[in-house]
């Protein structure tokens, strides 16, 4: 009896049902999966069909697709919790694109995702080759997903909250290598041109010449087949994509120097030129290096993210406990939650009551208090109590992976002028190309003779290198005239969107307060004269010393020890603190537990935006003490320059109403929203955006930090979160909000420079092409020519450092002595 068909491609039996079909020389062939038929469509798409003619017979088992074989390993119920998260039939995952490198790959993998009636949206950010895709999982399985985009020709890589990304470190280490390649590689071939120019003006011998060319050319190999091999396999992606990019006449320009160089050299006439292509690769690779750094830093969010949650949990199992990874946690298990821990997941309260810091998530600056049937979160930190949580969601669905996919969504929604720019981009490379063409065949006719001479002069003049340097010159200089002054550059479209006119979005906890407690008024409620306000201050710090609880923080600038003696002094969960001085007990925390001591009540009114605790003895109330969050010390003032420079102020937190009205109305802020959680947050930038406003968001949290990466700009406070500083464009060190008034100073200098260095390279393309195309131009004088272009625009761009350091001063609040010293450092 026959057995079942085998595939086509690795003789695998066919599964049960429909199979893939794969079109083979013009006749539809059955094979196992995808990666078969994506395969054999590859092979036969690229006239290699006489593979399967000349091939041995498949042999079934044999395993010749190990990447579908590790992609299986991705629909087990583990990996699927911790990649994807699914609601209602509808999945959604962050994939690395491995591959990508332009806005064309992009471009062909939502075209080619976008046919598969399974997919419902893909988001794709060519910068950080990540993707955000949602599909029906009903209807295509995750390993099918993967699968899919394999097919393309890409390298899927699911992100996880946990997952350490090796492949940019790979990446990191390739590009430094050819970096430090073509640096070193090219100091010693201008160190032979030098010689070789000055032998042209005084004369040097023939053999002398030529023992310098030849090492010249053996110094330069390095450079062109290791060093810039990424300019060719860029430029042949662009052709393949049919999107070509400046990858496409940088490549040209380098092989055409370099070929005219060995052809120089092997006939032993004419000009050699190595200096202008190692040049050309190391300022290139320099500039790429530098941009590879800057996207790898906002893709830290994962490890941010992972940082916040514990490896391990307690799980109950009937009567016992045991500690499991908290990969292995599920939905309906119950977890036991101690002081000191961070929440592993998603889920509710079921027994004890718990004090968390949810900061990260919601915004709210003060613990809260979670009691039997409160939903928590995963990464909230618990500061006080124990209780039982009930887990409700892991992995890939808890709230603080949610916030990671819309950090995601964020970054891949591009601004118009970005596909403006890329626009304008492709053009340019069209242009040169064109110009180059039409040079060669006018001088076909006019001189043969001449046409490779001035075709190679024609497209070295007109390489974009002043282009290329116009602005991260300006903005290198920029970056390092900001940090003296507590503001680090981490993406430059801070400098383009940093003008009059804008709005800027403020977080309030951590960002334009400290973030942490504090007591902001004290009020005595007794009338016993030695229990006067500093006595009370002093007893309540000793009485919170021994305290855990984030409240007691706001009392330890008043501690000293050994001042007052206190004997049988213990913390009682969710109340407070009690203690015995002499023959005196006394109590320290909410109103009811110091009420029940001091054996009487007084009126009080708490509907202010704040925590009250209160101290008393057996023989009444003593004191009353606000906590709050302070404003920073130059809030204000940085608020009104900015505001007196013609920006737009607004906030937005997620704390309550009540704290955010007090802090816009002591700071003048008449914008502001409250209560809004990571979405809402997002949804109020959109808006803002969709109205025409330019939006520059100022956060510190992690739950800002997706609504960070999708504003306009975006700027993180140094104290803030990791997952804050790697998803902003900028980060104001130490605790000045004033070095953002003088970030806005240096970008309006910083953008002027700019245009005049764009300026300068177009009236020297204006000049120089001509010349060129019409032969007056040697190539030796063009590769001159694009130098000094390009020195040019840099020593007007070094410009940015002197300025306004001598009325910075005077411009700005006194400098902190310790932001000074970290600075420095």
């Amino acid at each position: 009896m026959a057995g079942p068909p085998d595939c086509f491609h690795c003789g695998e039996a066919l599964p049960a049902g429909r199979p893939f079909v794969a079109s083979v020389g013009g006749e539809e062939r059955e094979v196992c999966c995808l990666g078969c038929k994506a395969v054999a469509e590859f092979i036969d798409g690229n006239d290699l069909g006489s593979f399967y003619r000349f091939r041995s017979q498949p042999h079934a088992g044999l395993d010749i697709r190990p990447e579908l074989v590790a992609f299986k390993a991705y629909d087990s119920d583990d990996m699927r919790d911790r990649y994807v998260h699914v609601a209602n039939g509808r999945a959604e995952a962050i994939l690395d694109i491995g591959g990508m490198y332009c806005s064309a790959c992009a471009w062909l993998l939502d075209a080619a995702l976008a046919r598969h009636e399974a997919i419902h949206s893909v988001d794709i950010n060519p910068a950080t080759r990540r993707a955000v895709v949602a599909w029906d999982f009903d209807a295509l399985s995750f390993s099918g997903l993967l699968g899919v985009v394999a097919e393309v020709g890409f390298k899927p890589q699911p992100v996880g909250q946990d997952q350490k990304d090796a492949s940019q470190e790979r990446q990191y280490r390739l590009a430094l290598k050819r970096l430090i390649v073509a640096a070193a590689a090219g100091m010693q071939v201008m160190m032979f041109a030098v010689a070789l120019y000055t032998g042209d003006f005084f004369g040097i011998e023939p053999g002398v010449q030529k023992f310098l060319k030849v090492i010249s050319l053996l110094v330069a190999l390095p450079i062109v087949f290791y060093s810039a091999t990424p300019f060719f396999r860029g430029a042949w992606r662009g052709i393949r994509a049919r999107m070509p990019g400046m990858d496409l006449p940088v490549s040209i320009a380098i092989i055409a120097a370099f070929a005219a160089s060995v052809r120089s050299i092997w006939l032993d006439s004419g000009d050699i030129y190595l200096d202008s292509v190692a040049m050309f690769v190391a300022f290139l690779s320099a500039t790429r290096f530098m941009e590879m750094r800057a996207r790898h830093r906002s893709d830290g969010f994962t490890l941010a993210l992972a940082r916040l949650l514990p490896d391990t949990a307690i799980r109950l199992a009937g009567d016992s406990q045991e500690i499991v990874a908290v990969d292995r946690l599920r939905a309906g298990d119950t977890v036991i939650v101690r002081p000191g821990d961070t929440v592993p997941a998603d889920g509710v309260v079921i027994s004890g009551e718990l004090f968390v810091d949810e900061s990260v998530l919601t915004g709210e600056s003060l613990s809260q208090v979670r009691k039997v049937g409160a939903k928590v979160y995963a990464g909230a930190s618990n500061q006080e109590g124990s209780g039982h949580i009930r887990v409700t969601l892991t992995g890939a669905s808890t709230s603080l992976a949610e916030i990671g996919r819309l950090l995601e969504r964020a970054k891949a929604d591009r601004p118009p002028i970005a596909v403006l720019a890329d626009r304008i981009a492709s053009r340019f490379v069209l242009a040169i190309l064109v110009i180059a063409t039409a040079t060669g065949l006018v001088w076909s006719a006019i001189d043969s003779s001449r046409v490779f001479e001035i075709v190679l002069a024609t497209l070295v003049v007109t390489c974009p290198c002043a282009l290329a340097l116009a602005t991260p010159a300006a903005l290198a200089a920029a970056a390092s005239r900001l940090a003296a002054s507590g503001f680090l550059l981490v993406r430059s479209r801070v400098l383009e969107v940093m003008q009059p006119g804008a709005t800027i979005v403020f977080d309030k906890t951590g960002t334009l307060t400290r973030g942490r407690p504090a007591v902001v008024h004290t009020r005595l409620l007794s009338d016993d004269g030695q229990a006067g306000k500093q006595y009370c201050k002093a007893l309540a710090a000793a009485l919170e010393s021994t305290s855990e609880h984030v409240l007691a923080r706001a009392f330890s600038v008043w501690y000293e020890a050994g001042l007052i003696d206190i004997q049988d002094m213990r913390p009682e969960a969710g109340k407070g603190v009690v203690a015995t001085i002499g023959d005196t007990r006394y109590r320290i925390g909410s109103f009811d537990f110091v009420a029940e001591l001091a054996g009487c009540h007084i009126a009080v009114d708490e509907s202010e935006p704040s925590t009250h605790v209160y101290l008393g003895s057996e023989s009444g109330f003593l004191a009353e003490f606000i906590i709050g969050d302070e404003l920073r010390a130059d809030a204000r003032a940085a608020l009104d320059a900015l505001r007196a420079a013609g920006y737009r102020i607004a906030i937005a937190s997620g704390d309550r109403a009540a704290s955010v009205a007090g802090v816009a109305t002591t700071l003048g802020v008449e914008d502001w929203q409250a209560s809004l959680t990571p979405a809402a947050k997002l949804e109020f930038i959109a808006n803002r955006r969709r109205l025409g406003e330019t939006v520059i968001m100022v956060g510190d949290g992690i739950n800002d930090a997706p609504v960070l990466a999708s504003a306009d700009a975006s700027i993180a406070l140094d104290a803030g979160t990791a997952l804050a500083r790697a998803s902003a464009d900028a980060i104001a060190l130490g605790r000045r909000l004033m070095c953002i008034v003088d970030a806005s100073n240096v970008a309006q200098q910083t953008r002027h420079i700019i245009r005049q260095n764009i300026a300068w390279a177009i009236v020297y393309n204006l000049a120089a092409v001509p010349l060129a195309a019409a032969g007056v131009l040697a190539p030796w004088m063009a590769a001159l020519g694009m130098s000094g272009s390009s020195l040019i625009v840099v020593l007007n761009s070094l410009r940015l450092h002197r300025y306004g350091q001598s009325s910075q001063t005077s411009a700005s609040l006194p400098v902190d002595p310790a932001l000074s010293e970290s600075v420095a450092t």
